[in-house]
């Protein structure tokens, strides 16, 4: 959106915010006619398939991911936080319920993923995160908005793709070296590297030729790999 572009270029997050939530609140007019199955589909292209099953949505599970992603603990009392990939809001609940950031700055590209998220998510944690006031919401693709925004964050979680085999521009070099440099000095950096052996690696050792201290985290029962740094 070229509002949103413009207000992050002058850093006016909250204008970015009213922008983006206007445009997730008209983009709900079409999916509310949707039928649930198009929906969870909706869903499954901008997440790579968040964890439900016959039974149900698995919260637990799924927050427990969304904990490995995030990276939480991490994250001091008044941080400033910069996510690539809202979705649901899982990783901003996490972040958001653990810790108390002074901003939680979070774009996407897709806008039906962001009315759902805001309007009508499965899970409604996560909705009610997005909501909260430190949050701010920007529909604009990733590149794009590591172009405009200014140095300053303490804590960044990659969560985009969905995963780096579907949108490999978002684990490229530029793009993670972009990252770093909105990094504070002393600041962290989470990125969801997938499963693939190849992404991993590729993540970790660009981290490591940019300067940062990283290193790769897993947990019980989930076969992902999400790679952990922190700038000097």
């Amino acid at each position: 959106m070229e509002g949103v572009e413009e207000a992050l270029r002058r850093g006016d997050l909250g204008l970015a915010d009213r922008l983006t939530r206007k445009a997730a609140s008209r983009a709900f007019k079409e999916v509310k006619r949707l039928p649930w199955d198009e929906r969870l589909k909706i869903i499954d292209e901008a997440t790579g398939g968040i964890g439900y099953t016959e039974g149900g949505w698995d919260e637990s599970r799924i927050t427990a991911l969304g904990c490995l992603i995030a990276w939480p603990e991490a994250v001091k009392r008044g941080a400033r936080v910069f996510e690539v990939g809202t979705g649901l809001g899982r990783t901003c609940h996490v972040v958001t319920w653990t810790s108390s950031p002074s901003l939680y700055l979070s774009v996407d590209v897709n806008p039906y993923i962001l009315a759902i998220a805001l309007h009508d998510n499965p899970i409604p944690t996560y909705q009610r995160a997005l909501w909260r006031g430190e949050v701010k919401l920007a529909l604009i693709d990733a590149r794009r908005a590591v172009e405009l925004l200014k140095p300053g964050f303490d804590h960044i979680v990659h969560d985009g793709g969905p995963n780096p085999d579907n949108n490999p521009a978002l684990w490229s070099r530029s793009f993670l070296e972009a990252l770093t440099r909105l990094l504070k000095p002393g600041g962290t950096l989470s990125v969801f590297a997938g499963r693939n052996p190849r992404w991993v690696d590729h993540t970790f050792n660009t981290l490591r030729g940019l300067g940062l201290r990283a290193w790769t985290e897993g947990a019980p029962g989930f076969k992902v790999r999400v790679v952990r740094a922190e700038k000097p």
